[in-house]
């Protein structure tokens, strides 16, 4: 897993296809923006997990927002 720091404004790339913007950071809640083709399916966690709960993953995450926005 790779694990990133970043700030408001700041990307990440996946491949050459798929970018993610962080929009804002309040408190522990992060607001990203993914931009990738429409070919590509992009869903929360908790709907392509098989119906786990993303929590335990968020605990470990704990007061880094950034971290959050990660495994949440």
């Amino acid at each position: 897993m790779l694990v990133l720091s970043r700030k408001c404004g700041q990307t990440v790339c996946i491949g050459q296809d798929i970018t993610i913007t962080f929009l804002r950071v309040r408190g522990r809640v992060a607001k990203i923006g993914i931009d990738a083709p429409s070919l590509v399916r992009v869903l929360r966690g908790e709907l392509c997990d098989g119906g786990r709960s993303a929590k335990p993953v968020c605990d470990r995450a704990r007061g880094d927002p950034i971290a959050l926005a990660t495994y949440c």
